[in-house]
């Protein structure tokens, strides 16, 4: 798999349809820093190490205990959807296994505090149906948004390098614990880290870069 594929895998995944079980989680932590913009991007350019670095603070500050792992690992990688606002928009993640053969992907997401997602969707591709999903929440706490109304209001201000290309609402916050899974194939739909970040493990069908429809059509990778 190339870096190509490794980032459009990347994009995936959010929109909750199960119920919240521990809120923000058991944490007793302060709360990480805040990250800023300037320091992720050199001359206009994303600095993809300075990303990383940002995530190894998530991985240490949550005694995530594959942290030290992904510092050597050539498959952990970070992007910003071309969106130039990392600290806002942007994720980082470690594809564990991609098979388009039997079906079935796993993938750790791994998000700044308040960091989003684009909105995206799955649609068949590759003579595969619709990518299916699931999240599990392992470290802090996300917001999924997805179809419907409002109905938990998100801690955070929406990004606003993303102000009219997000078309769904805040459906549920997952804490530490928690799981949810998108509520129809094909649905737009995004995810964004809680007051702490968010260490979260994906469980889908496969994906194919093929078959994702971003909302914001200047999302690249």
């Amino acid at each position: 798999m190339n870096r190509r594929q490794m980032l459009g895998v990347g994009a995936a995944g959010l929109l909750a349809a199960a119920p919240c079980g521990s809120a923000m989680g058991a944490s007793k932590k302060s709360g990480l820093r805040k990250f800023t913009n300037e320091e992720f991007y050199k001359n206009g350019e994303f600095d993809a190490e300075a990303g990383k670095k940002a995530f190894y603070e998530l991985f240490e500050y949550h005694g995530y205990s594959l942290g030290d792992s992904l510092k050597e690992n050539a498959n952990f990688w970070v992007a910003d959807f071309k969106q130039k606002d990392f600290a806002r928009v942007g994720m980082g993640g470690i594809f564990w296994v991609n098979d388009k053969e039997h079906g079935y992907f796993a993938h750790e997401i791994y998000l700044l505090p308040g960091q989003m997602i684009v909105e995206h969707a799955h649609v068949p591709a590759e003579g595969k149906p619709a990518k299916h999903e699931a999240w599990h929440v392992r470290h802090g706490s996300i917001f999924n948004f997805g179809e419907g109304d409002e109905k938990v209001k998100c801690a955070f201000d929406l990004p606003k390098s993303q102000d009219g290309h997000i078309t769904t609402k805040c459906q549920a916050l997952l804490g530490l614990g928690d799981f949810a899974a998108l509520n129809r194939i094909e649905a737009p739909h995004f995810m964004m880290g809680g007051p702490e970040g968010a260490i979260v493990s994906e469980y889908a069908s496969y994906h194919s870069n093929d078959g994702l429809r971003f909302t914001n059509p200047t999302v690249a990778f």
